[in-house]
């Protein structure tokens, strides 16, 4: 009930959007029947250009169950109301008989493609660097054997207040989230901020900085950004057998072999809804960056995942939309103002002209934690979304 209610007030904001602001596409049509296959976001761009503008326009039916629900056979219809868009949904055809039905009806449709985002929505999970700090550890496993997997024990140290027989996690560190928003241009290289979500070995310049490091070099400022995260996969489903210090663990199934350092966290089985509702914030958060890209070192495209620098501690929400633009480089005007010429004494502030942003594409926010979010990329442009782009309202495009 409480989800439905919250449902019903996104739908009821995003109604306060001014009808003139509301772009049809030229060549929308009246109506569409849903197809299997079809995502919202699909049905959306068929008749808006601008997508995320769906819930302004959407006119919801309140004696359904659940409004919002769209499911192949069904009729979405564009009518006027008093001047202003109305979409509604006509699913006479999906009630009839199954003998009749236009098409097979197994569930309501998508926002977005789920086999693009299913695996962030179920297995990372993110934590603060001070909670990282503080999460139980593996200390060696049975035999000190470097690797163990299902029935080998292995044992736990800070592992306080568990029961025998209760189940754990057990994780790896696979992400270090910087935030360079303040300095974005500095030191690009410095630390390669790309998500892993494939299997191996964490690459040392990938890893959690030692201690060593962050009481010398990391001390100093152009190295010493701040950490709003880390990443952590799943390796194992682990049961305890045996409290103390250490706790020994018995491994019950595994997606990897367990290693001593990795993290025990507590069993969450992450419940989503499938029904993102593209939106943008009322105000958008300032320094938002693209922070990480999955799987790719160069740039995110169509159905990418990027991990952005804000989270629902700034009040970003699963189904939120950002434009991203490259940052503009600030360059020397050599033609008019060389190097210790006339020009360049008389008039300083003339020397250095800053490029304006370039858009990168559009992403939503399908998972935030506190300070991180993951999105993904569903409108891009001849660049690809990279590492330090800026986050705007997805309204802009220059």
């Amino acid at each position: 009930m409480k989800r439905l209610i919250f449902l019903t007030v996104i739908i009821l904001a995003a109604f306060t959007v001014q009808a003139q602001d509301v772009e049809l596409r030229e060549d929308h049509p009246r109506e569409y029947v849903v197809k299997e296959g079809d995502t919202l976001w699909d049905i959306a761009g068929r008749f808006l250009t601008r997508p995320w503008q769906w819930p302004a326009i959407w006119d919801a039916n309140p004696q359904v169950e659940n409004p919002h629900l769209i499911y192949p056979g069904d009729v979405i219809s564009l009518s006027f109301v008093d001047g202003e868009p109305r979409l509604t949904v006509d699913d006479s055809v999906r009630r009839l008989s199954p003998e009749i039905r236009r098409e097979p009806v197994e569930g309501p449709i998508s926002t977005i493609p789920l086999d693009a985002i299913e695996t962030f929505l179920r297995n990372p999970r993110i934590v603060s660097a001070e909670a990282y700090e503080q999460l139980p550890y593996v200390i060696a496993n049975n035999e000190q054997r470097v690797l163990s997997g299902p029935g080998d024990h292995t044992y736990v140290r800070g592992l306080d207040d568990v029961a025998v027989g209760e189940e754990v996690m057990l994780a790896r560190v696979s992400h270090q989230f910087e935030d360079r928003s303040a300095n974005p241009n500095n030191d690009k290289d410095l630390r390669v901020n790309r998500i892993q979500s494939r299997g191996g070995a964490v690459r040392s310049d990938m890893r959690p900085m030692s201690s060593f490091w962050r009481g010398t070099i990391g001390q100093i400022d152009r190295f010493n950004y701040p950490i709003i995260g880390y990443e952590l996969w799943e390796t194992a489903r682990a049961r305890v057998v045996k409290t103390g210090d250490p706790t020994t663990l018995e491994i019950l199934s595994g997606r990897k072999a367990t290693m001593a350092g990795d993290r025990v966290l507590p069993i969450d089985n992450h419940v989503y809804d499938a029904t993102f509702h593209p939106r943008a914030m009322d105000s958008i958060p300032d320094d938002g960056r693209v922070i990480a890209i999955a799987n790719n070192r160069y740039g995110a495209g169509h159905y990418q995942i990027v991990a952005i620098n804000k989270g629902t501690a700034d009040g970003v929400q699963s189904g939120h939309m950002f434009s991203a633009f490259r940052p503009g480089e600030r360059i020397r005007d050599e033609r008019n103002y060389p190097l210790m010429s006339r020009a360049a004494f008389r008039e300083p502030e003339k020397r250095y002209v800053d490029l304006p942003d370039e858009f990168a594409g559009r992403i939503m926010v399908f998972r935030p934690f506190e300070r991180v979010s993951y999105a993904i990329v569903l409108e891009g442009s001849a660049n690809t979304i990279k590492v330090d782009d800026i986050l705007a309202h997805p309204d802009r495009k220059l």
